[in-house]
C-alpha cells in the first residue's frame, strides 16, 4: 500500500471514531425529544400529535404503594388518549435528568418526574419509556411509572414549582 493510500485510510477511520459518539448521541437527543413531545402533547391535550408519538400496541402501567402493598394499574393507547382528551385542567408532567439508553432501534428513557394538573401538584416518581424506532421515527411503546405522594417523599425538581 502507498503512503497517500494508508494516510487516506488512516484518516477516514479517524474520522468515524470520531463521527460514531456524536451519530450516538443525536440518536439519544432524537429520543428524548420524543419523550418530551409526549408531554408537550399531553399539555396541549392534543390527541392526534399522542397517536404519532404512541405506538398503537402502547400501554402505560402505573404503579402506586411500595413493596407487597403495590398495585399496578394498566391503561391501553386508547385509555391514555381519552384520559387526557376529557381532563378538566392542562396536565402537566416535567422530567429532569432524563438518562437514555439505545440500542438499535429500541430505546429507554429513565427519568425522575413531577405532576401537575393546573397549577395543583398531583404526584411524582419515576418515568420508564420504551421506545422503538419505526418508519413513523421513535414511537413510544410502553411507559411504566411509580406514583409517589406526598411531596415530602418526592426527589426535587431542579428547575422548581411550574410557571
Amino acid at each position: 500500500m502507498t503512503m497517500p493510500v494508508r494516510s487516506l485510510l488512516l484518516y477516514l477511520g479517524a474520522l468515524l471514531l470520531r463521527t460514531a459518539p456524536l451519530a450516538a448521541q443525536a440518536e439519544k437527543d432524537d429520543v428524548l425529544k420524543t419523550g418530551q413531545a409526549v408531554f408537550e402533547a399531553m399539555a396541549r391535550r392534543d390527541t392526534v400529535e399522542l397517536k404519532r408519538l404512541v405506538h398503537p400496541a402502547a400501554h402505560l402501567i402505573a404503579t402506586a404503594g411500595t413493596g407487597d402493598s403495590a398495585a399496578a394499574y394498566v391503561s391501553t393507547r386508547q385509555q391514555f388518549l381519552s384520559q387526557i382528551a376529557t381532563m378538566a385542567a392542562v396536565p402537566l408532567e416535567r422530567m429532569w435528568n432524563p438518562e437514555v439508553q439505545v440500542s438499535g432501534g429500541v430505546a429507554t428513557i429513565w427519568t425522575p418526574y413531577d405532576f401537575h394538573v393546573g397549577s395543583t401538584w398531583s404526584h411524582c416518581g419515576i418515568d420508564s419509556f420504551q421506545l422503538v424506532k419505526t418508519a413513523a421515527g421513535w414511537q413510544v411503546t410502553s411507559i411504566a411509572y411509580t406514583v409517589v405522594r406526598p411531596a415530602a417523599r418526592c426527589q426535587p425538581n431542579p428547575n422548581g414549582p411550574p410557571r
